[in-house]
């Protein structure tokens, strides 16, 4: 069947700022001394950047609060480190969404971990995969490309084909000009401020 869908990416979208930073920070506040695994993460990074690991393995090991942390913590952090940054304007369109009988989908390359407690208006929460109380990523970054696989996934398995004139998508960035492209409304939130605008590529801006 056919159906009006709106999509949501997360990180300076629904929320201001990048969750994996603020994640970071809560942990290095807590555990000042972890400050000295960024030595190994930098290491990673530079093999990534050399083409001899992956993205993943570099995410994962940015990832390393997600060791030391037990379902109760990681609720926590979410409550209190990410709900307060919301773009009520933002969550409020979402809202509309979800009454009006759209299927509203939050897509977003911040681990599921963290990202599965939130209360948002939503039907489906996309996100980066790791394994429980690991940063081990399990399959790919949810990003570009691979945003637009695990949407197409998930509406195949609900039946759904999307009604593109009629749907939605929201992000602030360019790279989710993929996941864009599935619908005919697009709409950039802006950094700053969270105003909704026409999502109009900065390249041609």
């Amino acid at each position: 069947m056919i159906k009006k869908v709106a999509l949501y990416d997360f990180d300076n979208t629904v929320a201001k700022g990048d969750s994996i930073v603020k994640l970071l920070i809560d942990n290095i506040t807590k555990h000042p001394l972890h400050i000295f695994k960024f030595f190994k993460v930098g290491i990673i990074y530079i093999l990534y950047l050399c083409h001899l690991s992956t993205f993943e393995k570099a995410k994962s090991a940015l990832l390393f609060p997600l060791n030391d942390m037990d379902e109760q913590q990681l609720e926590l952090f979410y409550n209190d480190k990410i709900v307060p940054t919301y773009y009520p304007n933002v969550v409020e369109t979402m809202q509309q969404y979800h009454d009006n009988g759209y299927i509203v989908i939050l897509c977003t390359a911040s681990s599921e971990a963290w990202m599965k407690y939130n209360q948002l208006p939503i039907d489906k929460l996309i996100g980066t995969k790791t394994k429980p109380h690991s940063s081990e990523i399990i399959g790919k970054n949810c990003k570009n490309q691979h945003k637009i696989d695990l949407i197409k996934e998930y509406l195949d398995s609900i039946n759904v084909q999307i009604d593109y004139d009629n749907s939605y998508a929201y992000s602030d960035s360019d790279s989710d000009i993929p996941m864009l492209s599935l619908v005919k409304n697009r709409k950039r939130v802006l950094l700053k401020t969270g105003q909704i605008v026409d999502f109009i590529p900065k390249k041609q801006s």
